[in-house]
């Protein structure tokens, strides 16, 4: 039979939440009359004023703060990242943004290396993400299994290290006619640390290990500036630079059925046996990883009107992932003589991100202006061990096991001119601020071919035990041959205005627009936003949002090759993934792509009854038409193209709307003498529902299941620090709500064993995390654990073959887990601060 998602209970959720928020005004309004004298309630106020923070995401006004934002925007301080736990921004991100889903998958070649985070269920392609307000390059490698964010190439955000980071803005909104393609789903801005002073420098080393014992997790860390230039009569340096760097050393897990490698079956005892089978060893859980990263953060006073300001950022990760075992007899993809007991083929991704921006800005005629140049670039190169080309081997009598197997390149350039200055009209209250700017932006996408050795394949070399040809290329991912191998690129001009106005004391409104064109066949596309907030109250506001956005397809979409070997019932079999003009593409129904449309809705409130509480509610609606979406594999019928088993390509597949509704509770509560708590309740509703597909037979029900059902509607955070003196102990509960799957088949198909082939509910789960730190002097020692109890995913079960799931062969846990399945984690670190 086929499973699905289960009705939610919306009432109980709604009841919960209604009941938290309660408890969190009654605590604050007890909090503000029985505030201490000493002062020791607000020595944290600023976890709980984050409404007032001024922002720079979403308005190009220079004294907006969160409070007074026309669109709903988070602020993330570094604190809040370091409490996590997480060594990697985007698991910390995971954890402390309700709408945001990041799956650890595993066994997924590349993208075990660069794993996309989504945001309100969307693509994670429709999330723009910037650093100090400037575009990021996005990521060169398509996420091509059956994982959320199928199909998808977008930002990575790990190639950003932590220590950098002063704080981040999460726009929640759709901001495409204020900031370009790619923000449909939201817009995260990283602000990177700048000047130096008192307290602005901090070093530290970290440490951590699985609850299994391995996984182990160690790394350096740091940030620190000086001033530049000479300081005269009294005043500061003119200029100032800062260096943030990360090392970071971690272990590979397991999390297999069977993690002994000496005790295995070859694949016809497997499937020749009665159902249930025994359970092969596998290597199934976080890569081993090797990273090296630095930002350089400068400014530098020219005159009184004028700056200079840059970043450089670089990264440069070495990521060591696994495949599937090859079994000893499995002779179309192993060589006995070579490896007389099978063998476990991975693939190592040096994976390099450099972005440099350079600019300059300053004050002329009542203008504040802003020129700026952006290179960015992500290398992903593919090296492959312990492996084999069997077809190699047996038509020239030899074949390394050791492969260059090709890399894959995107880079982004920009120019960028924008301006901003207040009009005082007579007509209007307030002035009006106008905001206006042009871009150039280039994109470019490179495949490079691997050594002849990793690709080679001759048709005619026959495997005499079961009359195939020899698989071709190295195992666990062929190499990129020449023909596929090539660089494209495009150009694209863009002009925006953005207006804001305060029409009355009560009344804010804004509005943007933006034209683009594309020289590539693309077109030209055009965004518009309308945006109003009212101030009823001193304590109570409300707030909404209209607009259209658009997506380009990415070059990596359009341009992107492969052959991978995946699992299809229980079988290894090479898929190859061919662009949208390729002929045997086009024989199956590919089309050229076409930029993705979308209209966004919001309406929300901001509630601050006191000093001690505030409160954000959004609702939202964003329907997105011609999303870009990865193909089912096809059955390759065609004799010309043996190399492949299956095909599958990009295409304008499906028409999808994401409703949903975020809450943001934040409390403070004095114990005077005890010191204080301070508390934040967050959670995120969101449902995907497909409106339409193009054609099913390209773009089936699993697929679509996996659109809608692959991340959780729900999730709630709730987070909690007890600050006593110089101690400090900080919880956070998440839930995590269920994920499904389908069957890949239909319900009257059987699996391997003869039973029927089913999907799959996997339960929701609380996940519980724990940090203490102490404050002495200039040090500060923490140490915490996440997963406290131990939780781990529903176990997958033997008759569910959906996607790439295959407990026949020890993957126990499903890699749609939002919370990963590595269990309970400890970790340490020690800072000093000066």
């Amino acid at each position: 039979m086929t499973v699905g998602r289960k009705g939610m209970p919306c009432k109980r959720h709604a009841l919960w939440l209604s009941m938290v928020f309660a408890g969190l005004a009654a605590s604050s309004l007890y909090a503000q009359d029985n505030a201490s004298p000493d002062g020791s309630s607000q020595q944290n106020n600023k976890n709980v004023q984050q409404l007032q923070q001024v922002i720079v995401t979403g308005t190009r006004t220079t004294d907006r703060t969160v409070a007074e934002s026309l669109s709903p925007v988070d602020v993330i301080s570094p604190q809040d990242l370091a409490a996590t736990g997480q060594t990697d921004l985007a698991s910390a991100l995971n954890v402390l943004l309700p709408s945001l889903d990041f799956p650890h998958t595993a066994i997924t070649d590349g993208n075990d290396a660069l794993r996309p985070a989504t945001l309100r269920g969307l693509s994670p392609d429709d999330v723009l993400v910037l650093v100090n307000g400037k575009r990021y390059h996005t990521s060169a490698l398509v996420n091509y299994n059956y994982a959320v964010g199928r199909g998808s190439a977008p930002v990575d955000f790990n190639s950003i290290p932590m220590s950098a980071i002063d704080h981040i803005e999460v726009l929640r909104d759709g901001a495409a006619a204020q900031y370009g393609s790619d923000a449909i789903a939201g817009v995260v801005n990283i602000i990177l640390k700048g000047a130096p002073g008192p307290g602005k420098n901090e070093i530290d080393t970290y440490g951590g290990i699985m609850d299994k014992g391995d996984g182990a997790n160690n790394g350096v860390e740091g940030s620190m500036a000086i001033p530049l230039g000479k300081a005269s009569n009294g005043a500061s340096a003119p200029g100032w630079l800062r260096l943030s760097f990360n090392y970071q050393s971690v272990m590979s897990t397991n999390r297999a059925a069977n993690t002994d490698p000496t005790y295995n079956y070859p694949p016809s005892v497997i499937f020749g046996t009665n159902y249930p089978p025994p359970t092969p060893y596998e290597r199934y859980g976080e890569p081993a990883q090797k990273i090296y990263q630095a930002v350089i953060n400068f400014q530098y006073d020219l005159n009184n009107n004028a700056e200079l300001y840059g970043f450089l950022d670089l990264s440069d990760r070495r990521v060591t992932s696994n495949g599937f075992w090859r079994f000893w007899n499995d002779y179309d993809n192993n060589v006995p003589a070579v490896y007389p007991n099978g063998y476990l083929p991975q693939i190592v991704n040096p994976t390099r991100d450099y972005q440099g921006v350079f600019g300059v800005r300053g004050k002329a005629l009542g203008w504040n202006w802003d020129l700026s140049a952006n290179y960015g670039e992500n290398n992903l190169q593919f090296d492959v061990q312990n492996s084999i080309n069997s077809n190699l081997y047996y038509s020239t009598g030899y074949s390394p096991t050791s492969f260059y197997a090709g890399s894959y390149t995107t880079r982004l350039f920009t120019l960028d001119l924008d301006a901003n200055r207040e009009f005082d009209l007579g007509f209007l209250k307030n002035p009006l601020s106008f905001a206006w700017g042009v871009e150039f932006k280039q994109d470019s996408y490179d495949i490079g071919s691997g050594d002849s050795a990793s690709w080679y394949f001759n048709p005619n070399t026959i495997d005499p035990n079961t009359g195939d040809v020899y698989t071709g290329g190295s195992q666990v991912w062929p190499g990129i041959t020449p023909n596929l191998s090539g660089s494209w690129s495009r150009n694209n001009g863009a002009v925006y205005v953005d207006l804001e106005n305060d029409l009355t004391d009560k009344l804010s409104v804004g509005a943007a627009g933006r034209f683009e064109d594309y020289n590539d066949g693309i077109g030209s596309v055009a965004a518009g936003k309308l945006s109003a907030r009212y101030q009823f109250t001193d304590t109570f506001a409300l707030r909404g949002t209209v607009s259209n956005g658009f997506r380009a397809p990415s070059l990596a979409q359009m341009y992107y090759s492969s052959t991978v070997t995946l699992v299809q019932n229980g079988q290894l079999v090479q898929v190859g993934t061919l662009t949208p003009n390729n002929p045997l593409a086009v024989s199956y129904g590919a089309k050229p792509l076409v930029p993705e449309q979308s209209t966004n809705v919001s309406v929300g409130s901001v509630w601050q009854p006191s000093s001690n509480f505030n409160s954000t509610i959004d609702v939202y609606q964003v329907h997105v038409n011609h999303q870009i979406v990865y193909s089912d594999q096809m059955d390759n019928t065609n004799p010309n193209y043996p190399q492949y088993s299956e095909i599958q390509f990009f295409l304008n597949g499906a028409n999808v709307t994401s409703r949903g509704a975020d809450v943001v509770l934040n409390g403070i509560q004095d114990l005077g003498n005890w010191g204080n708590l301070v508390g934040s309740v967050s959670g995120n509703y969101n449902r995907i529902s497909i409106d339409g597909v193009t054609d099913p037979t390209l773009f089936g029900p699993y697929s679509q299941a996996l659109l809608t059902d692959g991340t959780p509607r729900t999730k709630y955070v709730l987070s909690g620090d007890w600050n006593y003196h110089h101690f400090k102990l900080h919880a956070d509960l998440t839930r995590y709500g269920e994920v499904s799957e389908i069957s890949i088949d239909t319900p009257q198909s059987l699996n391997d064993f003869g039973a029927p082939s089913v999907g799959q509910e996997y339960a929701a789960r609380w996940i519980t995390d724990l940090t203490a730190s102490y404050n002495w002097r200039q040090w500060t020692f923490s140490a915490g654990v996440d997963n406290l109890f131990n939780q781990y995913p529903t176990k997958v079960i033997l008759a569910n073959i959906a996607g790439d799931e295959d407990a026949s062969v020890g993957l126990q846990y499903s890699s749609l887990s939002p919370f990963g399945f590595d269990g309970r984690y400890w970790f340490g670190k020690i800072a000093y601060n000066w």
